[in-house]
Protein backbone atom coordinates (compact mmCIF):
# COMPACT_ATOMS: atom_id res chain seq x y z
CA UNK A 1 0.00 0.00 0.00
CA UNK A 2 2.73 2.60 1.13
CA UNK A 3 4.31 1.87 -2.63
CA UNK A 4 1.38 2.93 -4.44
CA UNK A 5 0.92 5.85 -2.19
CA UNK A 6 4.00 6.44 -2.99
CA UNK A 7 3.71 6.26 -6.52
CA UNK A 8 0.74 8.57 -6.70
CA UNK A 9 2.48 11.57 -5.13
CA UNK A 10 5.21 10.70 -7.59
CA UNK A 11 2.61 10.73 -10.64
CA UNK A 12 1.11 13.87 -9.07
CA UNK A 13 4.29 15.92 -9.15
CA UNK A 14 5.40 14.94 -12.72
CA UNK A 15 2.27 15.89 -13.94
CA UNK A 16 2.33 19.42 -12.27
CA UNK A 17 3.72 21.89 -14.49
CA UNK A 18 4.80 24.61 -11.94
CA UNK A 19 8.44 25.55 -11.67
CA UNK A 20 9.60 23.99 -15.15
CA UNK A 21 10.91 26.53 -17.28
CA UNK A 22 8.38 25.27 -20.07
CA UNK A 23 5.81 26.78 -18.32
CA UNK A 24 6.44 30.59 -18.75
CA UNK A 25 6.78 29.23 -22.92
CA UNK A 26 2.69 28.02 -22.65
CA UNK A 27 1.75 31.09 -20.65
CA UNK A 28 3.70 33.50 -22.91
CA UNK A 29 2.46 31.88 -25.71
CA UNK A 30 -1.27 31.67 -24.47
CA UNK A 31 -0.62 35.52 -23.67
CA UNK A 32 0.28 36.02 -27.15
CA UNK A 33 -2.65 34.17 -28.39
CA UNK A 34 -5.18 36.44 -26.16
CA UNK A 35 -3.33 39.74 -27.28
CA UNK A 36 -4.07 39.34 -30.91
CA UNK A 37 -7.52 37.14 -30.86
CA UNK A 38 -5.90 34.11 -31.87
CA UNK A 39 -8.47 31.49 -30.90
CA UNK A 40 -7.52 28.58 -32.82
CA UNK A 41 -3.79 28.86 -30.78
CA UNK A 42 -5.45 29.51 -27.50
CA UNK A 43 -7.43 26.09 -27.84
CA UNK A 44 -4.33 24.54 -28.96
CA UNK A 45 -2.37 26.12 -25.56
CA UNK A 46 -5.88 25.12 -23.49
CA UNK A 47 -6.70 21.56 -21.58
CA UNK A 48 -10.08 20.68 -22.54
CA UNK A 49 -11.64 20.97 -19.31
CA UNK A 50 -9.75 24.72 -18.55
CA UNK A 51 -11.37 26.70 -16.37
CA UNK A 52 -11.63 31.03 -16.37
CA UNK A 53 -12.93 32.21 -13.49
CA UNK A 54 -13.23 35.97 -13.02
CA UNK A 55 -14.35 38.51 -10.53
CA UNK A 56 -17.68 39.67 -11.77
CA UNK A 57 -16.64 43.26 -11.41
CA UNK A 58 -14.44 42.87 -13.94
CA UNK A 59 -17.26 41.70 -16.71
CA UNK A 60 -20.11 42.83 -18.85
CA UNK A 61 -23.74 42.57 -16.51
CA UNK A 62 -24.98 39.23 -17.07
CA UNK A 63 -21.41 37.87 -18.17
CA UNK A 64 -20.07 34.47 -16.21
CA UNK A 65 -17.86 34.61 -13.86
CA UNK A 66 -16.76 31.04 -14.69
CA UNK A 67 -16.42 29.36 -17.81
CA UNK A 68 -15.44 25.54 -18.19
CA UNK A 69 -13.77 24.41 -21.96
CA UNK A 70 -10.89 25.56 -24.08
CA UNK A 71 -13.12 26.57 -26.90
CA UNK A 72 -15.51 28.53 -24.62
CA UNK A 73 -12.87 29.96 -22.97
CA UNK A 74 -11.04 31.44 -26.03
CA UNK A 75 -14.50 33.08 -28.11
CA UNK A 76 -15.01 34.82 -24.80
CA UNK A 77 -11.13 35.59 -24.31
CA UNK A 78 -10.56 37.27 -28.03
CA UNK A 79 -14.09 39.87 -26.77
CA UNK A 80 -11.42 40.73 -24.02
CA UNK A 81 -8.20 41.14 -26.20
CA UNK A 82 -8.02 45.03 -25.98
CA UNK A 83 -7.38 44.50 -21.87
CA UNK A 84 -4.96 41.22 -22.42
CA UNK A 85 -2.83 44.13 -24.65
CA UNK A 86 -2.48 46.42 -21.55
CA UNK A 87 -1.43 43.57 -19.08
CA UNK A 88 2.26 42.99 -18.40
CA UNK A 89 4.38 40.33 -16.46
CA UNK A 90 5.18 41.31 -12.82
CA UNK A 91 4.93 39.57 -9.32
CA UNK A 92 2.03 40.38 -7.45
CA UNK A 93 1.95 39.18 -3.57
CA UNK A 94 4.97 36.90 -4.06
CA UNK A 95 2.91 35.31 -7.14
CA UNK A 96 3.77 35.09 -11.12
CA UNK A 97 0.75 36.93 -12.78
CA UNK A 98 0.05 39.63 -15.47
CA UNK A 99 -1.00 42.57 -14.36
CA UNK A 100 -3.71 44.62 -16.57
CA UNK A 101 -2.76 48.24 -16.22
CA UNK A 102 -4.35 50.62 -18.66
CA UNK A 103 -2.34 53.92 -18.89
CA UNK A 104 -0.47 52.91 -15.66
CA UNK A 105 -3.00 51.65 -12.76
CA UNK A 106 -3.64 48.48 -11.55
CA UNK A 107 -6.86 47.00 -12.64
CA UNK A 108 -6.79 43.64 -12.40
CA UNK A 109 -4.22 40.08 -12.08
CA UNK A 110 -4.18 37.09 -14.50
CA UNK A 111 -3.04 34.37 -13.00
CA UNK A 112 -2.56 31.23 -15.40
CA UNK A 113 -2.04 27.69 -13.92
CA UNK A 114 -0.80 25.45 -16.13
CA UNK A 115 -0.43 21.15 -16.33
CA UNK A 116 0.62 18.68 -18.67
CA UNK A 117 1.75 21.65 -20.62
CA UNK A 118 -1.57 23.18 -20.97
CA UNK A 119 -3.35 26.11 -19.43
CA UNK A 120 -5.81 24.91 -16.80
CA UNK A 121 -7.31 27.48 -14.84
CA UNK A 122 -7.07 31.26 -15.61
CA UNK A 123 -8.10 33.23 -12.64
CA UNK A 124 -8.95 37.08 -13.27
CA UNK A 125 -9.01 39.29 -9.94
CA UNK A 126 -9.39 43.06 -9.03
CA UNK A 127 -6.44 44.46 -8.45
CA UNK A 128 -6.73 45.52 -4.73
CA UNK A 129 -4.84 48.93 -2.91
CA UNK A 130 -3.27 45.99 -0.81
CA UNK A 131 -1.34 44.38 -3.24
CA UNK A 132 2.19 44.69 -3.80
CA UNK A 133 4.18 44.88 -6.90
CA UNK A 134 7.70 43.90 -8.27
CA UNK A 135 9.43 42.89 -11.26
CA UNK A 136 8.40 39.52 -12.56
CA UNK A 137 11.03 36.74 -11.49
CA UNK A 138 13.14 35.61 -14.44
Amino acid sequence: MQRLLGRAKWDAERVRDDGCDYVVDIVEAFMTAARTGDTRRMIQLLAPDSVRDTDAALLPRGARTVVIGAVDIASETAHFRHRIQAACRLTVNDKPVYLIAPGGHPLATIEISTANQKVTRITLRLARTDDHFAAALP
